[in-house]
């Protein structure tokens, strides 16, 4: 090919390529891009609704998820504490599993009642009552969380708390008894304002070692100072309280703390209550914090002590804390509390002909407590024994 036939060519290429770019829309150069409509739609599909079967089994609530987050719900603040991410705003989980809507399904006939909630759903808890009577859920707004009431007969619903729930350390409500009222965590009323960092630390940060022999395992999101114990304290102490299912009626419980556990007895008339207490470590998530197990009575009163556990940071591998774990009521029984307790130390090298015994204790808790059984081999996913079990 002659000079001037590659020039006149090479131009001709470029003048139509240029044409052909100038009839493409052009992306945008900045700010989000969409996707092909196919990935689009495949993204946006709805997924199969969360169910949940209430426990008269006669209905199951069918739970509607969105299938993105909303980057609003995204871009929420975050605090990183203690094995915990906290959204500031709203003492609740960040990023958290939301629905957007609920649908009552009788199991018997087929027939579905939607359930009337909020204009803009944001609900990251169902439950029902034990009679199937009522159910519950939480919805969560821009400054908090809120606990609303259904009927489940109709389906109604209506909010019977303002946003002040506390979620920092799992579901904030449960239902007591047969489902009259609720025992729910609440943000102390006395907190005051959120604490602010200090422009200069206070003194360095310093930690102790025992010289007792840890494993090192890998943790996320740990304290790093003494002022993530601040903000730890600050957004997982909760108050709680009875609401009534009918009126909305609070009545406080007991003082303020940080709860890792609370369970009411069958009867409503107790509460099992794991307190989280100082000193708090920077190499273990807030689970493995000291604490101490406790049932009080309805009025907030400690009707007894079970155990006072120190920090579990030296727990060998595959092993467990020795002293009183897994507590647990017994459904069938008004206020009969289980747990069981390690028989080797909580070292699974340890060789001994029982692994753990299962303790049990009843209302008023004025007697000792009793051996129910004993069971061979210990598995983290294994259930309490019966009698005549031995996992």
């Amino acid at each position: 090919m002659r000079p001037i036939q590659r020039v006149a060519l090479t131009f001709a290429l470029a003048t139509s390529t240029a044409w052909l770019s100038a009839q493409q829309p052009q992306p945008a150069t900045s700010g989000y891009l969409m996707p092909p409509k196919a990935i689009v739609d495949l993204l946006d599909a709805p997924p199969a609704p969360i169910t949940e079967l209430s426990p008269t089994r006669d209905i199951v609530a069918l739970i509607e998820r969105a299938s993105m987050p909303k980057l609003a719900e995204l871009a929420q603040p975050v605090l990183r504490i203690a094995g915990r991410r906290i959204n500031p705003r709203t003492n609740g989980p960040h990023r958290a599993q939301v629905s957007r809507a609920i649908t009552l399904k009788n199991i018997a006939d087929g027939t579905e009642k939607k359930v009337n909630g909020p204009a803009d759903p944001a609900l990251s808890w169902i439950g029902f009552s034990t009679d199937g009577k009522r159910f519950a859920f939480t919805q969560q707004r821009e400054n908090g969380i809120e606990l609303w009431i259904g009927d489940t007969a109709t389906g109604q619903a209506k909010s019977v708390t303002t946003a002040q729930l506390n979620a920092s350390l799992g579901t904030p409500c449960t239902f007591v008894g047969t489902g009259s009222s609720l025992l729910c965590s609440f943000v102390s009323p006395s907190r005051g304002a959120a604490p602010v960092s200090p422009p200069v630390p206070n003194g360095p940060n310093v930690q102790e070692h025992r010289g007792q022999v840890a494993p090192v395992r890998t943790y996320q999101d740990l304290l790093t100072s003494a002022f993530d114990e601040v903000l730890f304290d600050y957004y997982a102490t909760s108050q709680l309280t009875f609401v009534d299912a009918l009126s909305g009626q609070r009545a406080p419980v007991g003082a303020p703390g940080i709860f890792e556990t609370v369970e009411a007895s069958p009867d409503g008339n107790h509460i099992l209550v794991s307190r989280i207490q100082r000193p708090y470590s920077r190499l273990v998530p807030y689970t493995n914090f000291p604490s101490v197990v406790e049932v009080w009575s309805r009025n907030g009163g400690v009707a007894k002590k079970i155990a006072e556990l120190p920090m579990a940071d030296t727990v060998p591998n595959g092993g467990v804390m020795p002293g009183p774990r897994s507590y647990q009521w017994q459904p069938l029984a008004p206020a009969t509390l289980t747990w069981v307790e390690a028989l080797d130390g909580g070292d699974p090298k340890t060789t001994v002909p029982h692994r753990d015994k299962v303790m049990t204790m009843s209302a008023p808790f004025a007697a000792a407590p009793a051996e129910m059984a004993k069971r061979r081999f210990a598995s983290a996913g294994c259930p309490l024994p019966t009698m005549a079990s031995s996992c």
